[in-house]
């Protein structure tokens, strides 16, 4: 991993005016965004259990294993463009969507797997594209999202609103879970 001196010329212009002595920069890579990954940083004093620890231009950058495996052949680096004003992420191993002109079906699926099911992985569940016929989506529920008493809350205030984000011609989202066969539900009924 690199970071450029540019970048720790930015992040000492910014930590320099407002933490405490010592501190470093923690590096976040983790699942979602539109390409698949999401990328954070963060000011942070001391290493946490488990840590890649590297210094870069004299600052202590802070990583987790799980960014680490996700952007340990990675760059960041500082740009100031006329249309760009921030921090860059340059990163050889980031998972690749399907093409702009995959089928529909095939650019949601990709959604489910990159950041859907790692968001309700959390609750031990996950979701399965079922099929998508005239634009209207079936989505089926399993693991603890499987007769779990906020599935709705969670496809219509989360999966459908990101699904609509991203593909704005979605007709009808359908949840075709048989939710009273769910064997072990995060929130039961």
């Amino acid at each position: 991993m690199q970071i450029t001196s540019t970048a720790v010329v930015k992040v000492r212009e910014m930590g320099d005016k407002h933490q405490p002595a010592g501190y470093g920069l923690r590096i976040i890579v983790d699942l979602g965004g539109p390409e698949g990954y999401f990328y954070d940083l963060d000011f942070e004093t001391a290493e946490k259990p488990g840590d890649h620890t590297l210094v870069a231009d004299g600052l202590t950058v802070y990583v987790d294993e799980k960014s680490w495996q996700r952007f340990g052949n990675g760059t960041v680096d500082y740009v100031e463009t006329a249309d760009f004003s921030g921090f860059h992420f340059e990163n050889p191993d980031q998972p690749k969507g399907p093409a702009q002109d995959a089928g529909l079906a095939e650019r949601i699926q990709w959604l489910i797997d990159a950041e859907i099911n790692p968001a309700v992985a959390g609750h031990g569940g996950n979701v399965r594209l079922v099929e998508v016929q005239d634009n209207n989506v079936h989505l089926e529920f399993g693991g603890g999202c499987h007769g779990c008493s906020s599935s709705s809350v969670t496809l219509k205030q989360g999966i459908e609103v990101r699904l609509r984000e991203k593909f704005p011609e979605l007709g009808e989202i359908v949840d075709v879970t048989d939710h009273s066969t769910g064997a072990n539900p995060y929130f039961s009924h």
